[in-house]
């Protein structure tokens, strides 16, 4: 029993005495961690900050295609499908004419017959004037009797009125011929200008009635992209006539077509809650006269918001909250505060507590303040 406690009490004394003995190792410095960051560099100069707007793509000439007059349908152009180009004059389609030919010529013939019936009353006018004239110095002679002279002068005043009926219905016949021309040209669809045709709903024997359209045309020469624009940047409407602007399609997130265009004109009056102004872009087409971007297309225009002067460009990242930016200074960030004059994609103009040659942090990093031991990857 003596010598298993022997052992403990010489275990646990030989423990505690290796535990005070035990030589201490020196506390090792913590090493700093150093972030790696993208920089640019501060350069004021005048700018010209883009920003973006969405649109849409329309025709500023479209024409609804159909007859001023009713009838059936003869015939039916083969151009006249959807998606041709056509143009200005082709014929398109026609209505049966028989009947309006029958008509113009019955008033050709009553004009002929009216024609005629004019020259004899204008011989039976010359007459009755002269009968009256002689007449009329015989009564200043005392040759005749005043009854006589009223008779002359009521067979004159009834030759006048009767050349007068006839004449006016020269008139009226002349203008219903006219208008029997007009219908023969309303029977024939042209088309009204350069343009390719859409919605087309003709077939021969349809019976129409005046109005009822049965196609479209689009003057694709005449295409423009509409987007509005803030009222800061509408104030200058007289800068931005004539700028050049960039229009791009996409369709799913892919990119499909890119164009350069300019700003055709500005509306300033435009809805409520949009604010500011629309301009309009004209789109043009291609080499071979057909469309680049098609009516109807949502497109994003990138436009110049204008002249700023004396401004440093620098990447959205370099931004933080309260519109402050770091600076590097040997190795390490500098808080500065600036002021922010325009924003566009990507990228922010700023003035304020920086100077030309000033690098600036350009990498987003969380919790980022003063003193931070950074190391710069490239700008």
């Amino acid at each position: 029993m003596v010598l298993p406690l022997l052992i403990l009490i010489f275990g646990y004394v030989g423990f505690n005495y290796l535990v005070a003995t035990k030589p201490e190792k020196p506390l090792q410095p913590r090493n700093e961690q150093v972030w790696t960051v993208k920089t640019a560099v501060v350069n004021f100069k005048a700018a010209y900050p883009e920003k973006s707007s969405f649109g849409q793509v329309e025709a500023s000439r479209k024409s609804a295609l159909n007859f001023n007059i009713s009838g059936e349908v003869e015939t039916v152009a083969e151009v006249f499908r959807n998606g041709n180009t056509v143009s200005k004059g082709v014929e398109l389609a026609r209505l049966d004419r028989d009947l309006l030919l029958i008509a113009k010529q019955e008033i050709m013939v009553q004009l002929d017959a009216n024609k005629t019936n004019i020259e004899e009353l204008a011989i039976q006018l010359d007459l009755r004037q002269k009968n009256f004239e002689r007449i009329n110095q015989m009564q200043a002679a005392a040759v005749t009797s005043q009854a006589n002279l009223d008779e002359a002068r009521l067979a004159l005043s009834m030759a006048k009125n009767a050349l007068q009926q006839a004449t006016q219905q020269k008139n009226q016949l002349e203008l219903s011929l006219q208008r029997a021309n007009k219908n023969l040209e309303d029977a024939v669809l042209r088309a009204p200008f350069d343009g390719i045709i859409s919605n087309v709903q003709i077939g021969r024997g349809l019976v129409l009635s005046p109005g009822i359209s049965v196609g479209s045309m689009t003057d694709i020469s005449s295409l423009e992209a509409s987007f509005v624009v803030p009222s800061d940047v509408f104030a200058d409407t007289d800068l931005l006539i004539g700028s050049e602007v960039k229009v791009i399609w996409r369709s799913g997130g892919r990119e499909i077509k890119t164009l350069m265009s300019k700003v055709e004109r500005a509306e300033g009056n435009v809805a409520v809650g949009q604010g500011g102004g629309r301009l309009y872009a004209d789109i043009p087409v291609g080499d071979d006269g057909n469309w680049i971007i098609p009516e109807g297309a949502f497109v994003e225009i990138i436009y110049s918001s204008g002249r700023v002067e004396n401004v440093a460009q620098l990447p959205e990242a370099a931004l933080y909250d309260d519109n402050s930016i770091f600076v590097i200074k040997n190795d390490r960030t500098d808080r500065r505060r600036v002021e922010v004059v325009q924003k566009s994609e990507g990228l922010v103009y700023v003035r304020g507590d920086i100077n030309d040659g000033d690098v600036v942090v350009a990498t987003r990093l969380p919790a980022l303040g003063d003193g931070i031991l950074v190391k710069p990857s490239g700008s």
